[in-house]
């Protein structure tokens, strides 16, 4: 049903229903009316019946004929018009509140033993008006409350027809998560319908798109990692042995240069730059493959090494003024190897972020379990550094924070992106993800 179908349809139940108590009510206000008019008609009636009365009764029932009349001119019940008695002195016996100069009648009622009376009967409309402006009042009545029903009824059926739309609203406002999951039901308007199936047409495709992207991520960090497994297996098989026997031919020199300390000299220079470059070597080879360069790849991978061994190379660096504090939880965590590579790259970067712009003197990391999810992993990187002003910013003017939030994603995972103390003049800065794992322990 179209939203045009909806409210005509609506507006005709409406109208329906009030023009079945329009009729109600006007039946009832006839029934009323005629009721009235036969009670005026009795009245005059009795009124005209009385006043013949007059001329025929005993003297003596006189004063009770009187107060017969009085009677019927006390009771409200006269329509159309009103009357005043008076007797043959100019005494008047029964007074009417009407003005004197309206229509009048005048009937001169004589008896027997000579005496009169004069009757006036007196045009009342009062009864008229009371009757136009009772009917006025209610076609203005019934045409308010018409009015009313109507504005209720359409609001009802738009609200009726516009609910789903927040079921719309809702769904987009979980799509801008990035969360593709939701999908809308049938919707009973059409235009609401073609909507939903629209965005659940648009859902599915950025779901799709969404995976597809992630697949092609993981892709990515996987070439990279192997080519740095690759790079850090060359490092090792060509300048190792060379280096090894450099510094073994470097020893033999200088055990044999000891008694000449013009070529000794130059031999230490020769053995201390060798020593430089191998720990550079070393440290480099680190960086490529966390794990130790080797051939064999291993499904799972003991984290917690790792990231001791990197958080204790930033501890150990030269002018170094940071206190690295690190913790995982449980100690002999065990991930698959991809999602351990992403967890030490994400720190390795973190890390590196802090040493060039924090000005950080405390870092916390911990790797830990989630409490509420088993198959939740949190890993939270903190400084009391000098914070980032805007985020959006630092991350296009970088690729550091970019990386990090990008490898998270890649793995269906969320991070927040924050100060670490709020309103404090070094606000530092928290990373904080959770990742999901499958297997762990």
């Amino acid at each position: 049903m179209d939203m045009t179908s909806l409210l005509m349809r609506r507006a005709a139940w409406i109208s329906a229903a009030c023009f079945s108590v329009v009729l109600a009510l006007a039946a009832a206000r006839a029934q009323l009316d005629i009721r009235q008019e036969s009670q005026g008609a009795d009245q005059v009636a009795r009124l005209v019946g009385e006043l013949a009365a007059l001329q025929s009764v005993d003297r003596q029932a006189l004063d009770q004929q009187v107060d017969k009349l009085r009677e019927i001119s006390r009771s409200g019940v006269l329509r159309h018009l009103d009357f005043q008695l008076q007797d043959d002195a100019g005494q008047i016996l029964i007074p009417t509140a009407l003005a004197t100069d309206a229509g009048q009648t005048r009937l001169q009622l004589r008896r027997a033993d000579g005496s009169s009376f004069q009757a006036t009967l007196i045009s009342n409309p009062a009864s008229e008006k009371a009757e136009a402006l009772a009917n006025i009042a209610g076609m203005a009545g019934l045409f308010l409350a018409y009015g009313l029903a109507m504005l209720a009824g359409l609001y009802w059926a738009v609200r009726y027809a516009f609910v789903p739309l927040r079921g719309i609203v809702g769904a987009i406002a979980t799509y801008r998560k990035r969360d593709f999951s939701i999908r809308l039901p049938r919707l009973p308007v059409k235009e609401l319908d073609h909507i939903a199936g629209a965005l659940n047409h648009l859902a599915e495709a950025l779901a799709t798109a969404e995976a597809q992207q992630k697949r092609l991520s993981l892709q990515m960090l996987t070439l990279q990692e192997d080519e740095r497994a690759r790079l850090a297996i060359e490092l090792h098989e060509q300048f190792g042995q060379g280096l090894t026997a450099l510094r073994a031919n470097v020893a033999y020199l200088m055990r044999q240069t000891a008694d000449n300390p013009r070529v000794h000299g130059v031999v230490l220079d020769l053995e201390s730059q060798s020593a430089t470059i191998h720990h550079g070597i070393r440290t480099l080879l680190r960086q490529l493959q966390p794990q130790g360069a080797t051939d064999d790849v291993p499904e799972t991978v003991s984290l917690p090494p790792l990231l001791h061994e990197l958080v204790k190379s930033w501890q150990d660096a030269p002018g170094q003024r940071s206190a690295y504090r690190l913790a995982v939880e449980p100690v002999d965590l065990r991930l698959p190897r991809e999602l351990s590579l992403t967890l030490y790259r994400m720190t390795q970067e973190a890390l590196a972020n802090i040493a060039r712009h924090a000005d950080a003197r405390r870092v916390d990391i911990s790797l830990r379990l989630s409490t509420d999810s088993p198959n939740t992993l949190c890993w939270t990187v903190s400084d009391d550094g000098v914070g980032i002003a805007v985020l959006e910013t630092a991350i296009c003017h970088g690729n550091g924070l970019a990386g990090i939030r990008e490898r998270v994603w890649a793995h269906g995972g969320y991070i927040d992106i924050g100060p670490a103390t709020e309103g404090a003049a070094r606000p530092g800065l928290c990373l904080a993800a959770r990742l999901p794992v499958e297997t762990a322990r």
